[in-house]
């Protein structure tokens, strides 16, 4: 009996320690993984298990001793001893459960100072969810915008790829029109150089026919003339050279006043066209005025009749305007000198105001 008793205490002490270190780790595991209000709600279930199983730990104990107490009155000694035994383990499971109890309530301070700070947690997170759920709704109304504005840029790029085909379309048939008219261009190019080459061969044969037609009028002319000199008498008081009268006068005028004089006549100061013309005027003997001038452009010279000179027959170092000398004035007009110079080199150029004998020149 007693050794059944002591069994039966045995498998029961087991059996506490089995459940109290369930019950420990069911503690741990539940404060680790569980939200602050499930913590809460398993932890009073632990400590009612617990309760409970001290309880049927009481009751099972009193239950052994009521059968020590029936069936073995018979031998105290070893009643006593069962009793004593049963008593330490009473004793035993007393001070288990007051162990129990003390770690409960540590574990209960701790986890609601942990449950505390969980819900902190708890409420941190739900706040910053809320955000996070706000900027996600921000977001996805952006996404939605971004995606109509895709999608019309889309439809655009699409109507843009139309509109650039058909440009590319356009420009094909362009460029074979261009090239088209630069063939033809150069054709018409090569034409107009064959016509202008023509052009110039004829230009050239027009230009020599009208030259020797001119030629052939001036030689006309020129027989014409010396045929009609040959018929016509020089007034009196002027003197004929080849085809050309010349009057010589016998007074003194201003260069200006000369080439009045001679225009009243119908002729105008004298042209020199030639070496023997020159002479023939040298031989007259006269220091006189000819119809040669650079009053209207300093150092220009030009007849009286608007040709520019070609054959000069200066004195050396002339034309000298005067020497700069503002003694002499501007010397403008010139002279045919015949007192000391020779004949190919007797022009001078002297001041227009000066009076000077003079020699008119009439072509007949």
């Amino acid at each position: 009996m007693a050794s059944y008793i002591n069994k039966q205490v045995i498998e029961l002490n087991k059996v506490t320690e089995e459940n109290r270190n369930r019950a420990t780790r069911n503690v741990k595991t539940e404060t680790h993984l569980s939200g602050p209000e499930d913590s809460g709600r398993r932890l009073y279930r632990m400590v009612a298990v617990s309760f409970g199983m001290l309880c049927v730990l009481q009751v099972t104990l009193n239950i052994s001793l009521r059968l020590v107490y029936n069936r073995g009155m018979g031998d105290k000694t070893n009643v006593t001893a069962e009793k004593d035994q049963l008593q330490t383990s009473y004793n035993t499971l007393t001070k288990e459960k007051d162990q129990l109890q003390t770690s409960y309530n540590t574990s209960y301070n701790t986890l609601a100072k942990e449950k505390g700070q969980l819900q902190t947690s708890y409420n941190t997170l739900a706040k910053e969810k809320g955000q996070l759920q706000t900027s996600y709704n921000t977001l996805v109304e952006e996404k939605i915008q971004l995606q109509t504005s895709y999608n019309t840029l889309a439809k655009e790029k699409g109507q843009l790829q139309t509109s650039y085909n058909t440009l590319a379309k356009e420009k094909g048939q362009l460029q074979t029109s261009y090239n088209t008219l630069v063939e033809e261009k150069i054709q018409l190019q090569t034409s107009y150089n064959t016509l202008v080459k023509e052009k110039d061969q004829l230009q050239t044969s027009y230009n020599t026919l009208t030259e020797e037609r001119d030629q052939q009028k001036r030689e006309n002319n020129d027989l014409m003339a010396k045929f009609s000199n040959l018929k016509q008498t020089c007034p009196k008081g002027w003197q004929k050279f080849e085809s050309s009268w010349y009057f010589i006068s016998t007074e003194t005028k201003t260069w200006r006043e000369s080439s009045q004089d001679c225009q009243e006549r119908g002729a105008d100061l004298v042209i020199i066209n030639s070496d023997k013309e020159q002479e023939f005027l040298f031989g007259l003997n006269k220091r006189a005025w000819i119809g040669l001038t650079d009053s209207v452009n300093e150092g220009i010279w030009k007849w009286v009749d608007g040709t520019p000179l070609t054959i000069s027959h200066w004195y050396p170092q002339q034309p000298d305007n005067g020497g700069d000398n503002p003694a002499n004035g501007e010397e403008d007009c010139v002279e045919l000198n015949t007192e000391t110079w020779l004949p190919v080199k007797a022009w001078n150029d002297q001041s227009c105001l000066d009076n000077r004998h003079w020699i008119c020149e009439k072509v007949v």
